[in-house]
């Protein structure tokens, strides 16, 4: 135990016997050859699930960066697993491309966005993984398969969606568009006439989502509208580096934590004082950006989360309970509930498979224990047919999820045939399994 990992939220530790890295994929195969399992792969940390803990080999993917090669013609690019979103926006963008959707968080590597199903908003956006077009994949042997619709046609729509317990993707070619700019707009309406107008929001814009703090009677909507205006540069603070606003979040809830009573208050105020943030505040409208700096929120309060997608049409139902849950627990929170629709896809363990959908996120400041409040959340979102964020906290296991997802067992099927010995699998990814 001589090297440690962290997640980003400090929660989710790892202490392998090897720590290593790769920067080709030639290491990759030699890695996954001779390397003790079991073999986990780390990203940029952002998942709160233990997806990368592993007390056998634990290998970052870091230098697996940049884009391989790109089509004018098909709008693709492929692009190394290890590629941050960030670092691909900019990337894309000098090639004339940009990615049809992404997160307003942007720090993750592409192979774990991939792999676990992340996603924007949109009504008829799908998620990141909804947008791969193929993929290389170091199998448990240290084969590497190419995987496209006509080609490993089953590993490609299994593997979408696999946070790496297949093997381990090095290439990732995505569908994209010519660059685009987006305008954003919003501000505060009172929360249950953005309930009851949800789908005309949704449909009134490319782009909504909102946010609401249960103790608050109003909510910060945001809408992304394609436009043809001039976008002007974004200048984005170093990853990490607190803003104004995250300055403002952290002394909230360093009080909250403190002295529980204001956490009503609190989030009363950080609603009123918040509005401006979703209104561009120019003449003639808002923000005007390219897509790819319109997208992301630089978020650096840590927390931990969980996220479950529902039925489009259950979701301000929803949304409804879990609110009225939080304010009458009696535990202590503060963070908003997050709003987001996605579409469906047909990548086999994806959240949204088949089924159109409203994502709810419920966070809890790092230095909080989130257990028994996100207990009480998931009997909701269970009772809702949720199916939970891979790389989010949740408390399912293999009984679970297949009765929430029709190819689950071709899934595990598939997956026993590619890793006969279980080299990918951690004791988390064994009891979402069932796998001794």
């Amino acid at each position: 135990m001589t090297d440690v990992w962290s997640n980003w939220s400090g929660w989710v530790k790892a202490w392998p016997q090897n720590l290593v890295t790769a920067t080709t994929e030639e290491e990759v195969v030699e890695i996954v050859k001779t390397a003790p399992a079991p073999i986990r792969v780390a990203g940029r940390g952002h998942s709160f699930t233990p997806l990368v803990e592993s007390t056998g080999t634990l290998l970052t993917i870091w230098g697996l960066s940049g884009i391989v090669d790109h089509d004018d013609t098909t709008c693709t690019a492929r692009i190394k697993a290890g590629t941050t979103i960030r670092d691909l926006g900019p990337k894309l963008f000098e090639r004339g491309l940009a990615l049809a959707n992404q997160g307003d968080i942007d720090r993750q590597a592409l192979a774990g966005a991939v792999g676990t199903g992340t996603h924007g908003t949109g009504g008829t956006l799908g998620s990141i993984s909804a947008a791969v077009d193929g993929f290389r994949l170091v199998t448990a042997d240290g084969s590497i398969l190419t995987c496209n619709a006509t080609e490993n046609a089953d590993v490609f729509h299994a593997g979408k969606v696999s946070f790496c317990s297949l093997g381990i993707m090095t290439e990732i070619t995505m569908k994209c568009r010519p660059i685009y700019a987006l305008e954003e707009d919003g501000g505060r309406m009172p929360i249950e006439e953005v309930l009851s107008k949800a789908e005309e929001l949704r449909d009134s814009s490319r782009h909504f989502e909102f946010f609401w703090f249960p103790f608050a009677k109003d909510a910060l909507v945001k809408f992304l509208r394609e436009t043809d205006k001039e976008a002007k540069p974004r200048r984005r603070k170093p990853d990490g580096e607190m803003s104004p606003g995250d300055k403002t979040m952290l002394r909230a809830c360093e009080t909250s934590r403190l002295v529980p009573f204001l956490r009503g208050p609190l989030q009363k105020f950080l609603t009123a004082s918040s509005g401006s943030r979703y209104v561009g505040g120019s003449e003639g409208g808002g923000k005007v950006r390219w897509s790819h700096d319109a997208f992301p929120s630089d978020r650096n309060v840590r927390f931990n989360e969980m996220e479950y997608a529902v039925p489009a049409e259950k979701g301000p139902d929803c949304i409804r309970e879990v609110g009225d849950y939080m304010r009458r627990c009696g535990l202590n929170f503060l963070f908003p509930l997050e709003y987001r629709y996605v579409a469906a896809d047909d990548a086999w363990l994806s959240p949204f498979y088949q089924r159109d959908s409203v994502t709810i996120s419920v966070h809890q400041y790092h230095k909080q224990p989130y257990e028994e409040l996100f207990k009480g959340v998931e009997e909701i979102f269970r009772r809702y047919d949720g199916r939970p964020h891979w790389g989010k906290l949740h408390t399912l296991g293999a009984a679970d999820f297949e009765m929430l997802y029709p190819r689950w067992d071709d899934f595990r099927v598939l997956r026993r045939r590619l890793d006969p010995t279980g080299k990918f699998l951690n004791s988390h990814l064994k009891r979402i399994f069932g796998e001794s």
